[in-house]
């Protein structure tokens, strides 16, 4: 039913899509809604999503640290080492990685750390659209390091369960450069448990990684499979789309390619929900898999987390140098634009 009243005496929308401002832990931070769906942004800490909330469910999908959101501003360390600036602001949720991924490296003089230069930066941002049927947000940066200008638009339509992610980069230096590019989705309880599965077209070739996991893991190192099967070190055979319940303690890591699309669902049984993301696979042909299902010890995890991270790459090796050396990663001109887009849905059956 419509108003008498004009919408411009309407100063604080509640209904339709929506657009709050808020100083939360000291960090700017935006919440996106409209009538299916919540979502939090942190503008000054990476554009970190740190809520992705189904309203129907009231289920959050996303994984929440035991570290809670830290301003990066309020937070002093008595030493800082190799990985500790991401990991001790890392409170879950979904990050951007960019340009580089993983690994702390240097690349063309430039010192970069672990997951790239933007995830604990404040972006500028600019509200584009804020209408009952259709919100739009802008945020954008320049990294510190490098010339890059990365510029991401997030955006909710009325009634829809899905959340639209345009992005571009642009090489604002004088001579060609090579980037790696991600993104960092988390998912944890109460959404993740023993009834969820990762939905992917069986056959995509995969392989496990180099990486020391500890006495929890259960995958033999460095080994190809074709997804969702592997042999594992106790002999038997393991169906990775299936995710095993918390109490497993066990620690996987692996990664797929040659992805016939870039799309995944994760589907939890007994909700009936389903997430699914969709990307470029041009810009991002790699699908990491991070799972450390109680299973990985020592700093900073410590047995305390039970989640599963689907993350989208540009490319492997894990660091720009490697990237560089095996000439991969992705190439921009000086003065280029390149533009990608993201969809992230929640479903029930």
């Amino acid at each position: 039913m419509k108003s008498r009243f004009s919408e411009h005496t309407v100063h604080q929308r509640n209904y339709g899509c929506r657009i709050r401002e808020y100083i939360y832990r000291d960090l700017k931070t935006l919440v996106m809604e409209n009538e299916l769906l919540r979502i939090c942004i942190l503008a000054d800490k990476g554009t970190d999503i740190v809520e992705f909330l189904y309203k129907p469910l009231d289920l959050d999908v996303l994984w929440h640290s035991f570290t809670a959101v830290r301003s990066p501003r309020n937070f002093v360390t008595g030493r800082m080492a190799p990985g500790t600036s991401f990991l001790d602001f890392y409170e879950g949720g979904w990050q951007e990685l960019f340009p580089s991924i993983n690994e702390e490296s240097e690349h063309l003089g430039a010192p970069l750390g672990v997951h790239g230069e933007v995830c604990l930066l404040p972006w500028e941002y600019r509200i584009e659209r804020d209408e009952p049927e259709e919100i739009k947000v802008r945020f954008q940066i320049r990294t510190p390091r490098t010339p890059y200008l990365l510029v991401k638009t997030l955006s909710l339509k009325s009634r829809e369960a899905t959340l639209f992610i345009e992005e571009t980069v642009t090489n604002e230096g004088a001579e060609e450069l090579r980037f790696m590019w991600g993104h960092h989705p988390a998912f944890g309880p109460l959404f993740l448990d023993r009834s969820c599965r990762i939905e992917l077209p069986p056959g995509t070739p995969a392989r496990t990684t180099a990486n020391e996991l500890g006495r929890f893991a259960v995958l033999p190192p460095d080994t190809a499979f074709d997804w969702p099967n592997i042999k594992g070190l106790d002999g038997r055979m393991w169906d990775v789309s299936r995710v095993p319940p918390p109490d497993s303690r066990i620690y996987q890591m692996f990664y797929l390619h040659d992805l016939p699309e870039g799309r995944y669902g994760l589907f939890n049984g007994e909700l009936g929900a389903r997430f699914q993301l969709r990307w470029d696979k041009r810009i991002f042909p790699i699908l990491w898999v991070w799972a450390p299902y109680g299973g990985a010890m020592g700093y900073p995890w410590y047995g305390r987390n039970y989640n599963l991270a689907l993350e989208p790459w540009s490319a492997l090796p894990t660091n720009p140098a490697g990237v560089a050396e095996q000439e991969r990663g992705i190439r921009i001109a000086a003065g280029q634009t390149l533009a990608t887009s993201l969809e992230a849905n929640i479903s029930t059956n």
